[in-house]
């Protein structure tokens, strides 16, 4: 997301310049570079940032750079988080990804325990304390990082045809998430409710799509509320 600026002030030196009918015209002045360093700085300013200097070593000057951009976004998952385990281009491993996550506020608050779970493919589970210890399930597969939950299980649903139709009927109701069927490993037929991004993008992105997904699972429960036994 780009910094919007507020429109800057009427430049007066710009109005001076503008030839009048029947006047020859006249060169506009030329401004030196404080000018416009000065109208950033206001603009900055002006738009709720506040200055912060920081001293670096010369060979990190073009991280900071980078994290000044991405300390300028609102903050959407609690405190900001330094991804210093990635790099511009890199991808998430299930292990990177859960060792930013164990930084996050939610976590250290023990609103969410989080845990890494072993098996034939690794993911992490996000237990939400604050809502009943709803699991929800990530995993980084390839260039998708998948983000799911059991919404409910198929022999739980009093019919399954008219229940069907009302899931293939709720696109729009569920921003970010959709649901499937799927085949457990213990035979079980269950509805997934779940979401998928690039496994190159931000941590706070990976974070608002688990709270997206957790609060879809609670409109869902309610919308589908009479289909469940």
């Amino acid at each position: 997301m780009k910094t919007r600026l507020p429109a800057s002030p009427p430049d007066d030196s710009t109005a001076d310049s503008e030839s009048r009918p029947g006047e020859p015209a006249k060169a506009s002045s030329k401004k030196p570079s404080s000018f416009y360093m000065k109208q950033m700085r206001a603009g900055l300013s002006a738009a709720g940032y506040v200055k912060h200097e920081t001293w670096v070593l010369p060979e990190n000057r073009s991280v900071l750079k980078e994290l000044e951009k991405k300390l300028r976004q609102p903050l959407m998952a609690g405190s900001p988080v330094l991804e210093n385990n990635m790099i511009a281009g890199e991808n998430w491993s299930i292990d990177r990804l859960f060792s930013a996550l164990q930084a996050l506020d939610e976590v250290t608050s023990r609103e969410i325990t989080l845990t890494l779970m072993q098996g034939s493919e690794q993911s992490i589970k996000l237990q939400m304390n604050e809502y009943g210890g709803l699991p929800i399930y990530i995993a980084v597969v390839g260039e998708q990082i998948i983000v799911d939950t059991v919404l409910v299980d198929l022999e739980s649903i009093n019919d399954v045809v008219r229940f069907n139709d009302a899931v293939l009927r709720s696109r729009e109701m569920f921003p970010l998430s959709s649901i499937g069927i799927e085949s457990m490993p213990n035979g079980q037929t269950v509805y997934n409710m779940f979401g998928a991004l690039s496994s190159g993008s931000n941590l706070t992105n990976v974070v608002t799509e688990v709270r997206t997904l957790v609060d879809n699972v609670q409109r869902a429960t309610e919308a589908f509320e009479s289909f469940f036994n």
